[in-house]
């Protein structure tokens, strides 16, 4: 009987040992999930990060982009402007040329 007990304890024994070494890893996986889960997180988060900074990033470069087509527009408008004084200028020049002409003769 003695024989039976120490068997039946030793047997005893290695399932609890087995049984700790099955929750212990179980614990692990778990430790090892949510440490996962957090990292994952973390790099979502950072990933979230950098679109909003090249988004932030297109969007002062589309408003450089439109200051510029704003100041070119500008500049161009301006130009006419000059531009449609002189021709109205020298146009009215040679109509005074014109009649001066005109009436010497």
């Amino acid at each position: 009987m003695i024989g039976l007990s120490s068997a039946a304890f030793a047997q005893e024994t290695a399932q609890t040992k087995a049984d700790k070494a099955a929750q212990e890893t179980k614990e692990a996986g778990r430790k090892a999930g949510k440490e996962m889960k957090k990292d994952a997180k973390v790099v979502g988060e950072k990933t979230k990060e950098g679109a909003e900074a090249v988004g932030d990033g297109a969007k002062k470069g589309a408003e450089k982009v439109a200051d510029g087509t704003e100041k070119a527009y500008d500049a161009t408008k301006k130009g006419t402007k000059k531009a449609y004084k002189a021709t109205k200028k020298e146009a009215k020049e040679l109509k005074e040329d014109v009649k001066d002409k005109t009436d010497n003769k």
